[in-house]
């Protein structure tokens, strides 16, 4: 397995339709969501790098002043291009591989990230993915070599490739090595949970249950299938968001 400088880029900024500010709301504690992000993206063991890839946009200046004051790395680029944002952040930071993920995904899985990972690489994959692959909706990633990206980059014209970073890569296989990688555990009650945060409903539910499980640091965050069995005997924390529809889940 050759080894090359694995960055992930976490997309987030303060703008959203459905829950304005999302990022900086508290999750436990004081903790923020975005904060918690990137504190679970740090224990990876497979990426060299973790960078924050926000806008331009002056709402996102606290983004940028939570960076400078916990030394995070991170870039400023366009709100609504957001394939080129990922781009300036990855070309920046000298990224071999790039992992994707969203701001708005608190519980994102990163053994099943580092699993991604080593699958790209020992494969030679050009790009891959957990989801939709058996985890629940919000806990999974996506990764590409540079070398694929920047393919990408100069072909893709399309405004929602542009919007959503990815759809370039699956919708055209016959340019690309990749495949979609299933949980080494796959999880019954994986399809009927919803732990994204999108909205109010979302919000509620995701803070219950890090009440109800007690976890209170993200590196207590539980194994995503322990938290799938703890749901899974609490119906009524499920029923929370359960009726909330996703909004542009990526399809292949």
């Amino acid at each position: 397995m050759t080894k090359v400088g694995v960055q992930i880029i976490i997309q987030a900024r303060m703008g959203s339709s459905r829950l304005p500010g999302k990022s900086f709301m508290p999750f436990v504690g004081e903790i923020s969501f975005l904060q918690w992000v990137i504190e679970r993206c740090k224990t990876s063991r497979q990426a060299d790098k973790v960078v924050i890839a926000t806008t331009e946009n002056a709402k996102d200046d606290v983004i940028e002043e939570l960076c400078k004051e916990n030394g995070y790395d991170y870039i400023r680029g366009s709100e609504g291009d957001v394939l080129e944002r990922y781009y300036v952040a990855a070309q920046k930071f000298g990224s071999g591989a790039v992992v994707r993920v969203m701001a708005d995904n608190p519980l994102i899985d990163v053994l099943e990230l580092d699993r991604i990972v080593e699958v790209l690489l020992s494969e030679n994959l050009d790009y891959a993915s957990n989801h939709p692959a058996g985890l629940p909706v919000g806990t999974g990633s996506e990764v590409f070599t540079m070398a694929a990206f920047e393919r990408v980059y100069a072909e893709a014209t399309d405004p929602y490739d542009h919007e959503h970073v990815t759809p370039y890569f699956y919708h055209h296989p016959e340019l690309f090595k990749q495949r979609n990688v299933e949980p080494e555990v796959l999880h019954p009650f994986a399809s009927q949970v919803r732990l994204t945060l999108d909205t109010a409903e979302d919000l509620q539910m995701l803070k219950a249950l890090a009440v109800g499980m007690g976890f209170s640091r993200p590196a207590e965050q539980p194994a995503t299938n322990e938290i799938l069995s703890y749901l899974e005997t609490h119906p009524e924390l499920v029923q929370i968001n359960q009726s909330v529809v996703q909004k542009t889940f990526p399809k292949a």
